[in-house]
């Protein structure tokens, strides 16, 4: 018919249709190349250059239905014939009613308002493992079931399930073999968590309670000298989290209560009940420099020293599990700060972390700068540093401490 196009300008035009459906779909992601100078195992490994395509789209098919899908191919070690892999990081539906949401599917979801530091932050895991710069990157979901509901503007009650127990990934001893003993996947072994939350006004807060099973394993013996096995003790948390703003400071804060199997001290390998907390301040000064400043504390019921059990072998699996639970002492304390800053129009930014366990002393440090060059490109250069005598969470990753950069191009 006259007047319509064909051959070449009807191909771009229809690209560019799907293209723009694609956009007003919510699609969206990032090429990133990646240079770390140390891994992220209990190895000396070093200088790997990686790449990373991460994709997502936000689908909406009515006002009552839309989704998320997010997923990650990476390869941390290109020059080095390393493997490339991906992961569906979040693959959800989202049904919308009058006064609630439904959300069923692969989610991240995310509990706690301080600031990287969450002790009711039980639902979905970390991978420690990944050779990405952020701490962002670090999450992936668990398939699960979320209902929000919102009982009035400011107030939701939020209930969550899933009989898909996912663990975090944690860097393991190299050389030696452990037998993941993660619980069955069943509607008997479901996790449940409920929590309460108030946003607006002058006081943000809101109370939690979560059963299931710890994203972080203890490592126990397994019968008749049969190796090591990573196990997922089941938990009950009662949590609790607030924040309240005065002009340029902001307060936050959030204790948990977490319940052990062994919930009376009586088996010297396994972790104690305990309580956590974490209490800071933060303030902005001129336009862009914010400081915050957090303290945390761990208190240990019916604590015994690690060090103290008798026979050698499980005395070493002991303490492998304090360290990761932040239980060698009784009572334990540290402090993180977050000091960052912004320039020229926001192109360039810098930040600089710190958190220091008082407890038998050891601290991490993380310098991050990045500027960006475009709306799309930005760098990134950093570092991990770890202190400390090897015997503590952070002394004993002073192998893995080293610089990074990232190269961004996002769409």
């Amino acid at each position: 018919e006259a007047g319509q196009a064909t051959g070449p300008e009807a191909a771009g035009a229809a690209d560019r249709n799907l293209w723009s459906t694609l956009r007003d779909q919510g699609l969206g992601g990032s090429l990133r190349f990646d240079y770390f100078r140390s891994s992220k195992g209990l190895d000396d490994h070093t200088d790997f250059l990686g790449s990373t395509a991460q994709v997502k789209m936000s689908p909406t098919l009515n006002k009552s239905l839309d989704g998320k899908i997010e997923a990650r191919l990476t390869n941390p070690d290109i020059g080095d014939d390393g493997d490339t892999h991906g992961r569906l990081l979040e693959g959800y539906a989202t049904v919308h009613f009058d006064n609630a949401d439904l959300r069923i599917g692969r989610q991240i979801v995310a509990w706690g308002r301080a600031d990287g530091i969450n002790p009711t932050d039980n639902l979905t895991p970390h991978d420690y493992t990944v050779m990405l710069p952020f701490e962002d990157d670090q999450r992936f979901g668990t398939t699960a079931l979320k209902l929000d509901w919102y009982l009035t503007t400011e107030h939701t009650l939020t209930f969550f399930t899933t009989p898909f127990f996912e663990p975090s990934k944690l860097p393991l001893t190299p050389g030696v073999s452990f037998h993941d003993n993660r619980p069955a996947r069943t509607l008997g072994n479901s996790e449940a968590a409920v929590k309460f939350n108030k946003t607006g006004g002058s006081l943000d807060w809101s109370v939690s309670y979560f059963r299931g099973y710890s994203l972080l394993p203890e490592i126990r013996p397994l019968p008749a000298g049969a190796g090591l096995e990573l196990h997922y003790p089941e938990i009950d948390v009662v949590g609790a989290d607030m924040a309240r703003n005065f002009g340029r400071y902001g307060m936050r804060a959030e204790v948990a209560y977490i319940q052990t199997e062994d919930n009376h001290g009586r088996d010297p390998v396994a972790i104690n009940p305990y309580i956590y907390a974490v209490a800071g301040v933060d303030r902005t000064f001129l336009d862009n420099l914010n400081l915050n400043l957090q303290l945390v504390g761990r208190w240990v019921q019916h604590y015994s020293d690690p060090e103290a059990v008798a026979d050698p072998a499980l005395r070493a699996i002991a303490i492998g599990n304090a360290i990761a639970f932040g239980q060698q002492s009784r009572a334990s304390y540290g402090m993180t700060s977050r000091l960052s800053n912004k320039w020229f129009n926001d192109t360039l930014e810098a930040e600089l972390l710190v958190f220091v366990n008082f407890d038998r002393t050891n601290s991490y440090l993380r310098p991050l700068v990045t500027y960006a060059f475009t709306d799309h490109m930005k760098v990134t250069f950093g570092g991990e540093f770890y202190r400390g005598p090897d015997g503590t969470f952070f002394g004993q990753l002073k192998r893995n401490q080293g610089v990074f950069s990232e190269l961004r191009y996002s769409f």
